[in-house]
């Protein structure tokens, strides 16, 4: 066991593929994300459904580490990766990304062109082939 891993978590235990627990974030004093607590198994879909405004990416962005929100209480847990003590990039080499709602595609490419083309650098993230298994 070291600082990033949980001190019982192994297939045996039964623990989440990816769970959060009690996560609260900051835009520097907007307090935006309140308390979202969910555990996700290995193979599940999973859609974050909200009204406009109610903190849908601003969530993503705070489980994908990204420097705003700001976490500041609360765990993310990929597996027994401390995903919470990781820094964006860190997050990014374990396979969490966040893709921004229409930027960052290049139009005119199909989806699979569009994450053939996110393979080319470091960090490369999930292989086409675990896309297509998930």
């Amino acid at each position: 066991m070291n600082a990033l891993t949980a001190p019982q978590a192994d297939a045996a235990t039964g623990t989440p593929f990816f769970s959060v627990k009690d996560i609260h974030a900051y835009y520097g004093e907007s307090y935006i994300v309140q308390g979202v607590s969910f555990e996700i198994a290995e193979g599940d879909i999973v859609a974050l459904l909200g009204r406009n405004g109610a903190g849908k990416t601003s969530t993503l962005r705070t489980l994908a580490r990204a420097q705003d929100p700001q976490l500041k209480r609360g765990e993310i847990w990929l597996g027994d990766l401390a995903v919470h003590r990781l820094k964006d990039f860190q997050a990014s080499q374990h396979g969490i990304q966040f893709v921004q709602e229409d930027r960052r595609i290049i139009p005119g490419l199909t989806v699979e062109e569009n994450l053939q083309l996110a393979q080319i650098a470091e960090p490369k993230g999930w292989s086409l082939d675990k896309i297509y298994e998930s």
